[in-house]
């Protein structure tokens, strides 16, 4: 119910139309002043638009905001894989937005892309560095097997990256894993029928060294088979003796 209608009612009427009207004139006017002509004028000269700020530099944000009679507010920092660190990637008010002059735009800045720290892997069983690997979503790299005084076997004895590093998420991690103490004398692997890259490992577990790789057509088997070996399984050899062996491949096609 309008303000007039609530007034004609409080008075019902009773009051000569010749005071009414020019009441009614007066409260019409005031509310037409209050409510339109005064929050014009007081807005006149302070209203200014929101500049763009999204994808500058906090820096470039702040001083191009300051530029147009505003202020920025930091009110995040967020990872995000599509802006480097340090640039602006939301605000609030939208640009373009009518604001009064001295108004707080609020703004979320990118912190680059997610970063973890590389834990400490060393003194860690195999099985549980490669869960801690997967679990912070990285990679797992290359592993490497070494005899160790000090570390027992099956543990890892050194990693690629330092422990406390920040690193980025999907990164490789190399580890090199104890084969426990240096024995006197190493037994030669059983290779035949392995793949290339299986018998690489096992040769390193066994302390030997891979010497030449020999490739022979063999249709039968898979490519890079184990087909022979210079050194018999089961032998006793000396620590870095060097084995040769002859793999698969596929026939040239005579067509």
């Amino acid at each position: 119910m309008s303000l007039i209608k609530i007034f004609l009612q409080l008075f019902k009427w009773d009051v000569s139309k010749y005071i009414l009207v020019p009441i009614l004139i007066v409260l019409i006017l005031f509310i037409i002043f209050n409510e339109i002509i005064m929050p014009i004028y007081t807005r006149h000269g302070q209203a200014t638009e929101v500049p763009n700020v999204v994808e500058m530099t906090y820096e470039g944000a702040r001083t191009l905001l300051e530029n147009n009679d505003l202020k920025i507010v930091e009110s995040a920092k967020k990872f995000d894989i599509n802006y480097r660190a340090g640039i602006v990637i939301s605000q609030n008010p939208l640009a373009l937005t009518q604001v009064k002059k001295g108004r707080r735009v609020y703004v979320i800045v990118s912190k680059g892309e997610p970063m973890v720290e590389m834990p400490r892997l060393i003194g860690v069983s195999e099985q549980n560095a490669i869960f801690e690997i997967n679990r912070l979503d990285l990679i797992l790299g290359n592993i490497q097997y070494e005899h160790s005084d000090r570390y027992p076997n099956g543990v890892v004895s050194d990693q690629s990256v330092s422990p406390g590093d920040e690193i980025r998420l999907g990164e490789s991690i190399d580890l090199l894993v104890s084969l426990g103490r240096f024995p006197d004398n190493f037994i030669v692997p059983h290779l035949i029928g392995r793949s290339l890259k299986d018998a690489k490992k096992v040769i390193q577990q066994a302390g030997l060294v891979l010497g030449t790789v020999n490739y022979e057509e063999a249709d039968e088997l898979l490519p890079e088979t184990v087909i022979s070996q210079s050194i018999e399984a089961n032998q006793e050899v000396r620590r870095g003796e060097v084995i040769n062996i002859s793999v698969s491949k596929l026939p040239i096609s005579k067509d």
